[in-house]
């Protein structure tokens, strides 16, 4: 009968481990495009604890359904499944991440890059891309219109006479 307890006794305090295990929270402490992050568990700064390397989470404010064989975790914390929460987990080899760069926030889904890196916003879907930064705008590639009006360098006006007289509308306005 002892050893039943004992044994019940080691079954406990396991459990009370692995429990206490199942969900840590802390600061990001270090970063790799390769290996993920590890997590400051406690410590101080000359000695921290960290946690092992975890795989890069999918973050922003966005509503991106999740993907067929992406990574996810699951917490039931009351061990009730249908009050759990399900959280990104990262990326597999069948889901890579869209980026290497670890100062640059990229979205890349149905067909569209976003970048946003070095003080700039890019844009690229379609063979168009739009870099607005410091410097101003620039467009490759596409068209641009405004009112259904080509203001690219197709862009033509009608009318024109030198010095400083109004030339007329724009062609097709």
């Amino acid at each position: 009968m002892i050893d039943v307890i004992v044994g019940m006794a080691v079954d406990i305090a396991m459990l009370k481990t692995a429990f206490g295990n199942s969900l840590k929270v802390g600061p990001v402490a270090q970063v790799d495009a390769q290996k993920g992050y590890r997590i400051r568990l406690g410590g101080g700064e000359e000695k921290p604890v960290l946690s092992n390397w975890y795989p890069h989470p999918e973050t922003g404010k966005t509503s991106v359904p999740l993907k067929v064989n992406q990574i996810v975790g699951m917490l039931n914390p009351t061990g009730d499944p249908r009050k759990g929460l399900l959280i990104r987990g990262g990326y597999s080899n069948e889901n890579s991440s869209p980026n290497a760069d670890m100062d640059a926030n990229v979205f890349k889904d149905a067909g569209v890059e976003v970048t946003i890196a070095g003080g700039a916003l890019v844009i690229s879907a379609g063979g168009t891309t739009v870099r607005i930064s410091g410097s101003g705008l620039d467009v490759d590639g596409g068209h641009i219109k405004n009112d259904g009006v080509a203001v690219d360098k197709t862009h033509r006006h009608t009318e024109v006479v030198h010095g400083g007289d109004t030339s007329g509308v724009p062609v097709g306005g």
